[in-house]
């Protein structure tokens, strides 16, 4: 191939490869997404404080830009211009395409055909730019799964916003649970809230917080769908009574009051009968918490004028599940947190009571050792060891665990060490959960695998 030949194939090149860029630029400027994010970006501020909004505007804001604001020399455009006009100028040759067009108005079809078969035989690599540019046309063709028949959405699905907050992770989801109990999550946004909005338990400033749960309640599009709010368990204490223990099921009852970590004006008392031993005796349940601690919350939420279904800790619920599945004399089940474990042992499947350790997954994270995930078990044991001793038992076959912390200290696929066992491993409900197939999916978190168990099995706290 001569000289001439080349220089006038590769101009061609240059002008395919500068339509192409055209139409990268088109399609990322109609990402809906990267709109919803800009437009979030500007509206609350504060929200980006863990990205050092106030330092990196500018360039948080160049991403969803229509271009990358790079230096001229760097840009597509500048150097396929540069290219060209340096082959025009000093070589004196003309786009192969435009020779093409030329010879296209004096030849018959045959020949025109055989003409662009050899070009594109030539450019092979330059086909890749088609192919991708029909594969952004199927991309727009797919349906989103959750429309789809085959999954059983029907009038009684219900649309439901799920709130889970623990230790300064806020996160929102779009949920769908149909008439027969799938939990459909459709989007999920994660957030890191900061120590002034939200202290170790209590909301600090209530119209901050509202104002950021305003924000993803509408980029998830959940403006009139009520919320449920799932807090720490590391916030509440559980104990069961027999009713025969208690001069008057009430919060005023010495005996219940006995069992408070709070001090009696700042304590929350919840009661639930679990069961009926005989006419005269039941079992009730009591999940204590601190009055300031809800009152902050209640008043964050009708600063949102939304429906509310409730506030609740997730683990009697799950508790509740696995003992219908898997009733043992002695069940455990642990929710891993950063700074705190809690351990909620359950007699005879029914009488619970619950017990902070002081120690989390903090102190046992590392990505460098991942080892100190075993170590972290190995204390765990010594732990519900001491805990079971007071009630001359022993541990059962298996552990059950999960939690924020759990993500933290083994991958999803690990193997936990022998007696634990992820509530992902016992399928304690049905859901369906496709990150890559949803409009929304950002998280601030590495993984959120417990958070979206704890999000399937929502229905037992409804």
């Amino acid at each position: 191939m001569n000289k001439n030949k080349l220089l006038s194939k590769l101009l061609s090149s240059i002008e395919k490869l500068e339509n192409f860029s055209k139409i990268i630029n088109k399609k990322i400027n109609r990402n809906k997404l990267s709109k919803q994010i800009e437009f979030f970006l500007k509206r609350k501020k504060s929200l980006l404080n863990f990205l050092n909004y106030k330092r990196n505007s500018k360039i948080i804001k160049t991403i969803f830009n229509k271009r990358i604001n790079l230096p001229k020399l760097l840009t597509t455009d500048r150097v396929i211009k540069e290219v060209k006009e340096l082959i025009k100028t000093k070589h004196g040759f003309t786009s192969q395409n435009n020779k093409d067009k030329e010879k296209t108005k004096k030849q018959n079809p045959k020949s025109i055909y055989k003409i662009n078969f050899r070009i594109k035989d030539i450019l092979a690599n330059i086909n890749i730019i088609e192919k991708f540019t029909l594969s952004l046309k199927k991309i727009k063709q797919i349906k989103n799964p959750l429309i789809n028949n085959a999954i059983n959405l029907d009038k009684d699905s219900n649309d439901l916003a799920v709130l889970v907050y623990n230790e300064h992770f806020l996160t929102l989801a779009s949920v769908i649970i149909n008439s027969n109990n799938k939990v459909f999550i459709k989007g999920v946004i994660e957030v890191p809230i900061p120590g002034d909005v939200i202290g170790d338990s209590c909301v600090e400033d209530k119209n901050e917080l509202a104002n950021i749960i305003l924000d993803l309640l509408n980029l998830l599009k959940l403006e009139k769908s009520p919320i449920l709010l799932i807090l720490s368990s590391s916030l509440f204490q559980i104990n069961t009574f027999l009713s025969s223990e208690l001069r008057q099921i009430s919060n005023i009852d010495n005996t219940v009051k006995s069992k408070s970590p709070y001090l009696p004006n700042d304590t929350f008392i919840e009661f639930r009968n679990i069961s009926i031993i005989n006419q005269k005796n039941k079992l009730v349940r009591t999940i204590y918490t601190s009055r300031k601690l809800i009152e902050s919350w209640t008043d964050t939420l009708e600063i949102l004028n939304t429906p509310v279904i409730g506030i609740t800790p997730s683990a009697p619920h799950i508790f509740d599940i696995i003992n219908e599945k898997f009733p043992e004399k002695t069940s455990i089940l642990i929710d891993i947190e950063s700074n705190t474990t809690m351990v909620i042992v359950a007699r005879d499947s029914i009488n619970i009571t619950s017990h902070k350790i002081p120690y989390g997954s903090s102190l046992y994270s590392s990505d460098d050792n991942p080892e100190l995930s075993n170590n972290y078990f190995s204390r765990l044991l010594l732990s519900l060891d001491l805990i079971i001793s007071e009630y001359d038992e022993d541990l059962p076959s298996s552990i059950f665990i999960y939690g924020k912390g759990l993500d933290d200290l083994v991958k999803q696929n690990t193997t936990l060490p022998i007696k634990f066992k992820r509530l992902s491993e016992i399928k304690l409900a049905n859901y369906s959960y496709l990150p890559r197939q949803m409009q929304i999916h950002e998280l601030a978190s590495k993984s959120i695998d417990s958070t979206i168990e704890t999000l399937s099995l929502i229905t037992s706290c409804l």
